[in-house]
Formats: structure tokens, sequence, C-alpha cells
């Protein structure tokens, strides 16, 4: 019933909704992984450096730079996956219904 009343509540709003709820979730997910990544590079790291978020400061050798973005990429794009599929199948609990856009298998 609760799914219900919120599909009312939305009514044509549908695709908007999703997107921001589909957006934050992947903001939020990049932004935590990216801290979590800063982390572990500054744990890990043998030089005493932040981790290279500018490619550009000739302090930082080719070998860290190429290994903080090859991790940053992975991390993110992973962060960004799951967050994708936690938040719809928050939505389906929400809703009843698949996000917009999803088939739903039948």
């Amino acid at each position: 019933m609760a799914a219900k009343k919120i599909s009312a509540t939305f009514a044509g709003r549908t695709d908007l909704v999703w997107r921001v709820v589909s957006g934050a979730t992947g903001l939020v997910a990049g932004m935590a992984t990216r801290r979590l990544l800063a982390i572990a590079w500054s744990s890990l790291s043998p030089s005493d450096l932040e981790p290279p978020l500018n490619p550009a400061d000739r302090r930082i050798t080719w070998s860290e730079a190429m290994t903080w973005a090859v991790a940053a990429g992975a991390g993110v794009g992973v962060a960004h996956l799951v967050g994708q599929r936690l938040a719809a199948a928050g939505w389906e609990l929400a809703t009843g219904d698949p996000p917009p856009g999803i088939d739903d298998g039948d």
C-alpha cells in the first residue's frame, strides 16, 4: 500500500525523480570512493605526498600518477555501478516498480 502512495505522489514525474535519485547516489558513491582511495594511498604510498590529484605536479613520478589514475578510475567506476544497483533496488522497494528505463523482464 505504501508503494502505491509513493507511485501516486510522483505520477508523471518518475523519470525526473529517478534521474535525481540515481544521480545523487552515483555522486555520493564516487565521492566516498575517492575519499577511501585517498586514505588508502596515504597509508600505502612509499612517498610522503598526498594522492596525485594534479597530474601536472612535477613532484609526482609517472608511475605514481598512473597508479593513482587507474585506481581512481576503477574505484569510482565500481562505486558508481554499486550505487546505481542499490538505488534501483531501493526504488523497486519504495514504488513496487522498476526504475524508469529498466525493463522488469516480463
